[in-house]
């Protein structure tokens, strides 16, 4: 009896685990057929030599969907030289299979055991894999620099580096004819904006006897935090001519003595030599590549001492004009003015609007600055193009301030300061006296009345002495003055509701402009980066909601997008302290 009660248990708890087997097994198939296990990872060797390139491939089932491999991942530790994609469809037994490979070409930046990253193609990511990077051997590494070797000079070892200073980096790369092609890649770093300065300079130069070709390129680097800085230096990859054939013979030359002989270009060297580098005629390549040497520096925070923005600069100046010189105030007429800020050694992204005080007797309305950068080769100059309409509302004395913009010097340490003085101009009348804040109707219409007073205090014409042609001459005088002054009024109403649409247009456009998607988005990013303390990501989610709100012009730094708030100016301002102040 014990053994017929425990029966109908051990079924059930039987059945328990084939269910639960069942259950698992389908999740696991789940998963596997789509996440991770669809989309394969793998790497044509798993050890290489120092400048060697492999290929990554990444191999995924199923229909083509057009997603791309996310490959900024890579750039961390690998040069990406190139990647192809091939597709293939295949029917078994009636079932279609699809199938999407890409070839990434890699070259490692670094010696070491690097990782290669998981990699995500739409929304599945491949397994991260393990590559050993060993040293090139000596006399291999010898006979390459007979060839091809890079110099490179950074003018930031001997003096303080601050956040967000531009740092100068020098690349230049000597070949000799027996380099065929290449790819000079540029420096990286993970805490850094890396910039290239103008175009690339050629010309020849002498090292250790030898004539080689020079490419020259010039970088700015920018750290965006104090601390560390490693920057993976600049590499290069191509193709080096190698004489003779693989096994030593000089297969090329034995070719061309069988082909032309006899003939007079049989020993004709010049001849020889020049079709020896063809492949064809048994001259082959080999791949060669090679890097700069690492930089790790020290960055400075932004000193306690600092007034104002943030702006690290060997030089700053201010500088005004007026449209018309010199300028003429008048009650009610525009005049403006133009202040171009130009920085040697900063970007005009990092250029703050100017925040200037209001005069007493005017009004004045700021403008979207214009900025641009260039380079002379060597520093990054950013110019800052702002313009201020003033509109005086009185006669009497127009009082403009000064205009001070704190930077810090780079070349001496010290805190600096550019500035406009004081000006002082005298405004006038303006039309017919009108104040400037009397309505435009208003003035017209006042002009009209004034030409009407006029028009009939004017002796009549009797009009028993006038002739037809001379009434006729005097009723087109007045009819033309009525169309006139018809006009001007209809003009004014036009302008009116212009204005009034105008306005309403501006404002829509003004919420076009913010998508409010994109805003949330930003928004919500903004909160999480808060619960969790992350500085970094609050910093860029807020430059994200500015870039949706002032899309055409927005601000680059938390100090310049303090500057346009109306509220939480304090607290943007201490993101910006603890980020680049040093805590």
């Amino acid at each position: 009896m014990l053994k017929s009660a425990r029966n109908p248990t051990s079924r059930h708890s039987h059945r328990n685990r084939l269910l639960l087997s069942a259950v698992v097994g389908t999740i696991f198939l789940g998963f596997t057929s789509s996440g991770w296990a669809a989309l394969s990872a793998q790497l044509d060797r798993n050890t290489v030599k120092d400048g060697d390139t492999l290929t990554l491939t990444l191999e995924r089932s199923g229909a083509q969907s057009g997603d791309q491999p996310d490959l900024k991942p890579l750039r961390r530790d690998f040069n990406v030289l190139g990647t192809s994609t091939s597709s293939e469809i295949g029917i078994m037994n009636g079932t279609r299979s699809d199938r999407t490979s890409w070839s990434i070409q890699l070259q490692p930046r670094q010696v070491g055991t690097l990782d290669v990253p998981a990699i995500a193609v739409g929304g599945e990511v491949s397994v991260p894999l393990k590559l050993t990077v060993t040293k090139t051997s000596p006399q291999t590494a010898m006979q390459m620099s007979k060839h091809a070797f890079l110099e490179i000079e950074t003018g930031a070892s001997s003096k303080a580096i601050y956040v967000q200073q531009q740092i100068p980096y020098t690349v230049r790369l000597f070949y000799d004819e027996s380099v065929r092609d290449g790819d000079l890649a540029a420096p990286t770093s993970e805490s850094a904006i890396v910039e290239q300065l103008g175009e690339d300079k050629h010309f020849a130069a002498m090292r250790n006897g030898r004539q080689y070709n020079v490419v020259e390129r010039r970088y700015a680097i920018s750290p965006e935090r104090s601390g560390s800085l490693r920057v993976l230096p600049a590499s290069f990859s191509g193709n080096l001519a190698v004489e003779g054939s693989r096994d030593g013979q000089s297969g090329g030359d034995d070719l061309l003595s069988r082909l032309f002989q006899g003939s007079p270009f049989g020993n004709d060297p010049f001849f020889k030599n020049s079709f020896a580098a063809s492949e064809l005629f048994g001259a082959r390549t080999q791949p060669v590549s090679f890097r700069g040497q690492e930089i790790e520096l020290s960055v400075l925070p932004r000193p306690p001492g600092a007034k104002g923005n943030w702006l690290p600069a060997e030089n700053i100046t201010l500088h005004d004009s007026w449209e018309s010189t010199p300028p003429e105030f008048r009650v009610g007429e525009p005049v403006t003015r133009v202040i171009t800020i130009t920085a040697k050694g900063l970007a005009a992204s990092q250029i703050p609007p100017l925040s200037l005080a209001k005069p007493e007797n005017a009004r004045q309305y700021p403008e979207a600055a214009v900025n641009k950068n260039w380079t002379d080769g060597d520093k990054i100059y950013g110019s800052s193009e702002q313009k201020m309409t003033y509109i005086p509302t009185a006669q009497g004395t127009l009082n403009i301030q000064p205009v001070d913009l704190d930077w810090w010097n780079t070349i001496t340490n010290v805190q600096s300061s550019a500035q406009l003085p004081a000006r002082e101009f005298k405004i006038e009348a303006g039309v017919a006296g009108v104040q400037s804040n009397a309505p435009l109707t208003a003035s017209i219409l006042a002009v009209t009345q004034s030409s009407l007073a006029s028009a009939a205090s004017l002796e009549p014409h009797p009009l028993g002495s006038m002739s037809l042609g001379e009434r006729l001459k005097d009723a087109n005088a007045w009819l033309l003055g009525g169309a006139a002054i018809l006009a001007m009024i209809v003009m004014v109403i036009i302008a009116r509701l212009r204005g009034r649409r105008g306005k309403n247009q501006s404002s829509e456009a003004v919420a076009l402009a913010v998508p409010e998607p994109r805003r949330s988005i930003a928004l919500r990013a903004l909160r999480q980066a808060c619960e969790i303390n992350n500085a970094q990501s609050a910093k860029d989610a807020l430059l994200a909601m500015a870039r949706a709100k002032w899309p055409d012009n927005p601000p680059r730094s938390l100090g310049a997008l303090a500057t346009r708030l109306d509220s939480g100016v304090i607290e943007v301002e201490a993101l910006d302290q603890y980020l680049y102040g040093g805590g």
